[in-house]
């Protein structure tokens, strides 16, 4: 099945059977809670529907298992399942608690870890390699048995790079929506990204500014699972530093804030999150997503000039 059928069948499956979802978390009087660590202003949002992962993510993966005959995207699949898994145990921690703390950081990466082991010791029972692909070169590196480890972490920091993301109405979803479409263009597993963009698309339309619904941990860590996946099973990770570079960024702001403050006593950025300092700097949330997607997608298109030296 084409890529334009996929991208329809997840776009208005998420659209409609996102209405119902929201619906009843407000029947049952269910929704997100608000970080105390967060901006002021986010506190009028406590309350609002939740966890759209938990209807988009299946509604995209089912829809390539169902009609995608690609048997290469069975693996990345399966991160999203795994890695969505956990979020969705974090979200209802969240709804059960009545707070925004979910499960354990501890428990929540000892299974990212434990899911990230599994998925790369199949990946290289599949397809044997412990080389990284070099950008604008035909060249590789081969970093022998660091690889392993390498790619485990590279997975589990590019599916919390994803949920970092998640902070302001429209973001998360627009930024990968511009980070993936590139690969689309490309036909790197073009079947699964364009079901997830679809999928996406149908969320936007709930989540743009003022959202009517957020993405949860289900949403932003299968996504982040699936992206990290999809690179290592062609050694591809280095080019996560164009295609996911908004991700990246948004890590490195949350490092470099932690780090600073526990050795300095200083903050660097307003606040953690990159996409926060700028929300207190006045930009609309609108604005922020609309100018980091403008920006993931100006880094996915150099990505996809790095890629011809590896086509």
């Amino acid at each position: 099945m084409d890529e334009l059928t996929l991208f329809f069948l997840s776009f208005f499956g998420v659209l409609l059977l996102l209405y119902p979802f929201e619906k009843l978390q407000k029947r049952k009087k269910i929704g997100q809670f608000i970080r105390e660590e967060g901006p002021d202003l986010h506190n009028h949002k406590t309350g609002t529907p939740t966890s759209a992962g938990l209807v988009f993510i299946p509604i995209a993966l089912l829809v390539v298992f169902l009609f995608s005959k690609d048997s290469d995207l069975l693996i990345p699949i399966a991160a999203g399942i795994l890695f969505g898994i956990v979020g969705a145990m974090d979200d209802l921690a969240k709804l059960v608690k009545k707070n925004a703390a979910g499960i354990s950081a501890l428990t929540r990466l000892t299974l990212e870890f434990l899911f990230a082991f599994f998925i790369v010791y199949i990946v290289q029972r599949i397809n044997p390699h412990t080389y990284l692909l070099i950008p604008f070169t035909e060249k590789s590196l081969d970093i022998g048995w660091f690889y392993f480890p390498f790619s485990m972490v590279t997975i589990v920091g590019t599916a919390n790079a994803v949920n970092l993301t998640d902070g302001v109405d429209g973001l998360a979803g627009s930024v990968y929506i511009a980070s993936v479409f590139p690969l689309i263009v490309l036909g790197y597993h073009s079947n699964l990204y364009s079901a997830l963009v679809g999928a996406l698309f149908g969320f936007l339309w709930h989540n743009w500014y003022p959202a009517k619904v957020f993405m949860g941990d289900t949403g932003s860590l299968s996504l982040g699972g699936i992206f990290a996946v999809s690179m290592a099973l062609t050694g591809r990770e280095i080019y996560l530093l164009f295609f996911g570079f908004i991700f990246l960024i948004e890590t490195l702001s949350d490092i470099i804030q932690v780090g600073s403050f526990k050795l300095r006593k200083k903050r660097v950025f307003k606040m953690a999150p990159f996409h926060h300092h700028f929300e207190l700097s006045g930009w609309h949330e609108s604005m922020i997503a609309f100018r980091f997607s403008t920006v993931a997608l100006v880094f996915s298109l150099i990505g996809l000039l790095a890629w011809r030296g590896n086509w």
